[in-house]
This record gives structure tokens, C-alpha cells and sequence, in this order.
């Protein structure tokens, strides 16, 4: 019950985004981007985070139907205790912490690493993953965009992809920018875009002449609010937040949430791609093998 409720509030918050004045916009953005931060921060912690005061999430809360700011929390904070390990796996976490020093360290990168991936693959809609892969099998042709970190991602989904869909372009390569890459396409072809928290400004140049073109845009982020501009036909979320942050620095970006993601796709791919699919990895495997690109002790 408590993730049905997170994500019907999520959904309202999302809906009625458009209209909130600035304060209360700032505070559902953060909660829509931040739903598991939000249920463990408390109300005057939720209120630095986002900048506006106690007063406004009070309202929030209100105007979403609830008594109270822990009212509102309350489905999230659940949620998260349903998001939990296994008993053992949160014993083990737990022995970390009381150790200390390094292993600490360890504990916080192991819960921020499961809760990344668990919150990618569960608050995704399996249906947007199965019109994801409906439009990419379609496709002329897909475009891969991504720049500075997000590359990372980029070239792993066009490695691994590579193998099902010969049809994969990378935007961008050698020394170009995405748009370079993307000028020929068409309304036949799919943009998959990946970017986060504060979008590269490449990236997005390149989703905006895509989608000018008539092009499905794919878009992969951590903010469904800061999304909503590029009008993408479909999104894909994953938290990125990591264990250590400093003051006037937000530290490094986890990208493990999106590359599950990532795996989650490219395995639909090839299930829904059928015969042909599995012949074009198996060959393309075998061609491998007769190259002799493995090393054999």
C-alpha cells in the first residue's frame, strides 16, 4: 500500500506542477526528483534542502489533501522500509556502520547503491520500457546522444546494443557535437537522450532539433520535473544521489540506477526482437570467436 501511495502522490505532484506558484513548484520538484530523501528528511531538513519554509511544505501538504508534513511523508517513508533488503544484507549494512571509518564508508556506498538501482527499476513503468523498445525496433535509425559523463552510458548502451540493432549512432563522435551527428535525421528515426541535473546544454540543443525534426525522443534523466520542457515521448528516471556531498559541491553522480535501466532495456530488446535478433548476436559472437579477440590461457 505504502508504494501505491508514493506514487499516486508523485503523479498529482506531477500533474499539477504546471500550475504551483514558485515556492510550492520548488518543493514538489524536489520531492517528485527526491522521493527517497524526502521520506527520511524531516520537515525543517526538507526545508534547506529545497529553499522555501516550513509554512509552504505544510501547504503542500494541504493542498495535496493531507492534515500534516508528516502526513505526506508518511507513504514515502514506508515505501523505503519496503524498499529494504533482505534481513541479512540489512544486518550486514548495519555491522558496517558500527565498525566505523572505511567500512562505514562502505555501508553508505552499499545503501546508496541499492537504493539507486531499486528505486530505477521500480518507479519505471514497464509499459514505457515496452513502448521504448516498440520504438526502437521501428526506428530508421536510433541516436545515442549523451556528452561529458552521461558518454559513459552513452557508449555502453551502443557497445552492448550494437550486437541486436545495427541501426545504433553515436552522437556525438570524435570531436563533434551531438547536433553534428544528428542533422540528417527524420521522422523514421528515435533520439535516446541521456542527461542529469544540470543538463548538459549540448544534449539538450540536440533533443530540441530532434524532436523539430519529427523525431521520437527517448529521454534517460534523474528529474521528471526538469524533463517536462524537452516534451520527451518517453522518460526514464534513476536517482543519482551518492553518499558524500561537501558544501558548494554535490560530489560524483551514481550512475548505477540508469545502467540497470540500460540492462532492463537492452534485455527486452532482444526478447522482443525475436529470431532475427538472436541470429545477429550469435553471429556476430561467432565472428568474434573465428578473430580470435579473446585471450585463451
Amino acid at each position: 500500500m505504502g508504494l501505491i501511495a508514493k506514487s499516486l502522490v508523485v503523479e498529482q505532484l506531477t500533474r499539477e506542477l504546471p500550475s504551483y506558484p514558485k515556492s510550492l513548484h520548488q518543493a514538489a520538484v524536489f520531492i517528485i526528483d527526491n522521493p527517497a530523501e524526502f521520506g527520511m528528511k524531516s520537515i525543517r531538513d526538507t526545508a534547506e534542502a529545497t529553499g522555501v519554509s516550513t509554512n509552504t511544505l505544510v501547504r503542500l501538504a494541504q493542498k495535496l489533501g493531507f492534515e500534516s508534513y508528516q502526513e505526506l511523508r508518511e507513504p514515502f517513508r514506508t515505501a523505503l522500509t519496503l524498499n529494504a533488503a533482505t534481513t541479512n544484507t540489512s544486518q550486514w549494512i548495519g555491522e558496517l556502520y558500527e565498525r566505523g571509518g572505511i567500512e562505514r564508508t562502505r555501508a553508505d556506498t552499499v545503501t546508496s547503491v541499492l537504493g539507486n538501482v531499486t528505486e530505477a527499476l521500480r518507479q519505471n513503468d514497464a509499459g514505457a520500457i515496452d513502448q521504448a523498445v516498440d520504438l526502437i525496433l521501428g526506428a530508421g535509425k536510433v541516436y545515442l546522444m549523451g556528452t561529458r559523463a552521461s558518454y559513459t552510458l552513452v557508449h555502453y548502451l551502443y557497445y552492448v546494443g550494437r550486437m541486436a540493432l545495427p541501426n545504433l549512432v553515436v552522437a556525438p563522435r570524435h570531436a563533434n557535437s551531438p547536433v553534428d551527428e544528428i542533422l540528417n535525421i527524420s521522422a523514421e528515426d528515435v533520439a535516446i537522450a541521456m542527461s542529469i541535473t544540470p543538463f548538459a546544454k549540448e544534449t539538450i540543443e540536440a533533443c530540441e532539433y530532434a524532436k523539430s525534426q519529427g523525431a521520437k525522443l527517448i529521454l534517460m534523466s534523474d528529474s521528471t520535473a526538469n524533463s517536462l520542457p524537452l516534451k520527451p515521448d518517453i522518460t526514464l528516471i534513476s536517482p543519482v544521489r551518492t553518499p558524500r556531498y561537501f558544501e558548494n559541491y554535490s560530489g560524483f553522480d551514481s550512475f548505477v540506477g540508469f545502467f540497470a535501466l540500460a540492462e532492463w532495456l537492452i534485455t527486452a530488446l532482444v526478447e522482443k526482437g525475436g529470431a532475427e535478433t538472436m541470429h545477429r548476436i550469435q553471429s556476430l559472437d561467432q565472428k568474434r570467436k573465428d578473430a580470435k579477440v579473446y585471450w585463451s590461457s
